[in-house]
């Protein structure tokens, strides 16, 4: 038997006994989680994936902020992006329309999402809705992000950042404020 003959034979049973879930369809859901002010990769966030409304697996962002998940035909997901000090954010892919046999081996999907620091008292209710969705679409075949919901989205959640950016002005002036009184009080002491 030829070297080229085994090499081939070797090929194809090693095609043959490969794990049946490694050549199955899936969602590569992959991205980078940034601090909204200063775009600076978030290391540390919690990228939680809730399958079904059962929480099946959580990956930690790395230094750098990058994640990935791998997701399933057949499923809604609800992935969460959380970090102690941060606010919060989620998304919903509805991947339960996806055919038994799709066009592709796989879907790409690469999901940026910004968080900004918690503040008490603020109101972030408007963050309890997910801030972007997606399903498949039999039109285009594909994963596609639900435009109409993610344009509604956007002004609100821009109008929130307006209020938050103000809230957090208003806030450090106040602490600034109390900070150079206090320094005025302690100078005074001390040249009493």
């Amino acid at each position: 038997m030829s070297v080229t003959r085994s090499w081939w034979l070797l090929v194809v049973l090693l095609a043959w006994l490969e794990p049946e879930n490694a050549r199955a369809f899936h969602i590569r859901l992959h991205g980078l989680v940034t601090e909204h002010f200063s775009g600076d990769g978030m290391k540390g966030v919690q990228v939680r994936l809730v399958k079904d409304s059962v929480e099946r697996e959580t990956v930690i962002t790395s230094r750098n902020g990058h994640y990935e998940l791998f997701l399933e035909r057949g499923y809604d997901y609800v992935v969460w992006f959380h970090r102690s000090d941060m606010v919060t954010k989620h998304v919903r892919i509805d991947a339960t329309a996806i055919p038994l046999f799709p066009d592709v081996p796989y879907f790409d999907m690469d999901l940026q999402v910004t968080l900004f620091e918690w503040i008490p008292g603020f109101d972030f209710g408007l963050l309890d809705a997910p801030i972007g969705m997606a399903a498949y679409k039999h039109s285009v075949r594909n994963l596609n992000w639900d435009i109409a919901y993610n344009d509604g989205m956007r002004p609100q959640v821009l109008r929130m950042m307006v209020h938050y950016e103000r809230e957090l002005l208003a806030r450090s002036r106040k602490q600034a404020k109390a900070g150079s009184t206090t320094s005025l009080r302690r100078r005074r002491e001390v040249e009493f």
